[in-house]
């Protein structure tokens, strides 16, 4: 090894022992740490920096085991550990289950040997099954939790800001960052540091329903909270994604609805959406303008390639019932055109059938089924930064029920990695319950039978007479 490299390499090991030493410590570092780090390195693609990993996995990977190895140092030192396992934590076990285990099973089955990125494929949902078990674990009290939250909107505004640069073609990240596809290179898209616009859009919107909540909830400083809102709404448009556009209406309305805010909702609504119109329209003309560009078609381009793909290559090869018990995990199939090398599939159900079929449609039903009824019963009891994360929870919920038509929101990098940070705070159990909302209670008047004193005395005395 070069020698210059080594004496550059020493330092930034050492960093990294002393950060793990202080994450086994203060577990809860753990949680700041990937929230700060994971919108700006998320999109970085595995191989570029580290082998076979994407620098995002390899810090959630080192915080994990930071953590784990703090616990298993305080448990050999006699402090008790419980964990209470819930009908939300089997539902996300069982989805990670059919999704890894099943499909594998089923090649076997069929006779067919895995290839190594089937492998890699079944270790997407387990990650994030991670995720959500860390911060349902290391977040213990309700200064945590609001620390998380502004985190999460810091770096959302950071994350939106670049955003609106690249869909203007303003500024854009180059180098590690550069995606591995540029097609939607100047075509008014902000996919920023995550080099997707789909993934920014779901990373701003489910951030910008935690920032509603708060202004809804009267939060202060609520000048700062309206201004991060502002410029996350604006990020949302200037993804130039018309998926992130629709995910952002479901969230309003149903952070509206949870809040019971439908009036407030109508008033701004019409403002707020001519103001956001305004300012990003250069970035909305350049998307409406793909309508009618494709030819005869009157969908844009992009639009009538993923019909294709879908309708040519993957909906044919779930014909004969293949799609009762799945294909196989990893959906990136060759293309046979020489102007591109793969093709993805652009279909969350498609994609749950394609992967593990009736099995896995049905556990991604059942984790739906149960984040509903849990962030439900959250967002009504506590009046807490956990209530407002489980109504952000619940808005992302809504999203990945119904936009799943047309994309896989469920493991896509950045939205997805958000998603099961903001599910495990919903679930945490070591916050107690703070109701900061409740008007302070009315002071008490209290009668105190008190013994006269000595002055009290002679004025009694005096009156009375000799």
């Amino acid at each position: 090894m070069n020698p210059i490299m080594l004496v550059m390499l020493v330092p930034i090991l050492a960093g990294m022992i002393w950060v793990a030493i202080y994450v086994a410590r203060h577990p809860v570092w753990a949680a700041y740490i990937f929230l700060a780090t994971q919108p700006f390195v998320g999109g970085i693609d595995r191989g570029k920096l580290i082998p076979l990993m994407r620098p995002s996995e390899a810090i959630q990977f080192g915080l994990m085991g930071a953590v784990l190895l703090g616990a298993l140092i305080r448990a050999c030192q006699g402090e008790r550990m419980t964990v209470r396992i819930t009908k939300l934590d089997r539902a996300v076990v069982i989805l990670c289950l059919v999704s890894s285990v099943w499909p594998l099973c089923w090649l076997f089955l069929r006779h067919r040997l895995p290839s190594s990125s089937d492998i890699f494929s079944t270790v997407v949902l387990w990650r994030l099954a991670g995720l959500y078990a860390m911060f349902r674990w290391v977040v213990k009290t309700p200064e945590q939790v609001r620390k998380c939250l502004w985190i999460l909107l810091v770096s959302a505004t950071l994350l939106s800001m670049l955003a609106i640069l690249d869909s203007l073609n303003l500024f854009r990240l180059g180098g590690i960052w550069a995606p591995a596809q540029l097609s939607d290179s100047g075509s008014g898209r902000g996919g920023a540091t995550l080099n997707s616009a789909i993934a920014v859009g779901d990373y701003l919107s489910y951030s910008l329903a935690v920032a509603s909540v708060w202004i809804l909830r009267a939060r202060r400083p609520r000048l700062l909270i309206a201004a991060m809102a502002a410029f996350i709404f604006l990020g949302v448009l200037g993804t130039g994604q018309f998926s992130a556009w629709f995910e952002l209406i479901i969230v309003v309305f149903v952070v509206a609805r949870t809040e019971g805010q439908m009036r407030q909702l109508l008033k701004w609504l019409a403002p707020a959406a001519l103001f956001g119109a305004i300012v990003a329209w250069p970035v909305v003309s350049t998307r409406l303008a793909g309508f009618g560009s494709a030819g005869n078609s009157l969908l844009p381009q992009s639009w009538q390639g993923r019909i294709d793909n879908l309708t040519n290559f993957y909906i044919p090869r779930l014909a004969h019932f293949r799609w009762v018990g799945g294909i196989r995990p990893d959906t990136v199939l060759p293309a046979p055109e020489t102007w591109r090398d793969v093709i993805y599939l652009e279909s969350g159900y498609l994609w749950l059938f394609r992967v593990g079929g009736i099995p896995l449609v049905l556990a991604f039903l059942w984790l739906l089924r149960n984040g509903f009824r849990v962030t439900g019963q959250v967002a009504k009891s506590r009046a807490d930064d956990i209530g407002v994360a489980a109504v952000a929870t619940r808005a992302a919920l809504w999203c990945l029920l119904i936009l799943s038509l047309i994309d896989p929101h469920l493991t896509l990098r950045g939205g997805a990695d958000l998603f099961f940070c903001l599910l495990g705070l919903t679930a945490n159990q070591n916050v107690p319950p703070t109701n900061i909302d409740a008007p302070p209670e009315p002071p008490r008047l209290e009668l105190v039978h008190q013994a006269p004193d000595d002055f009290d005395r002679r004025r009694l005395s005096q009156a009375n007479g000799p």
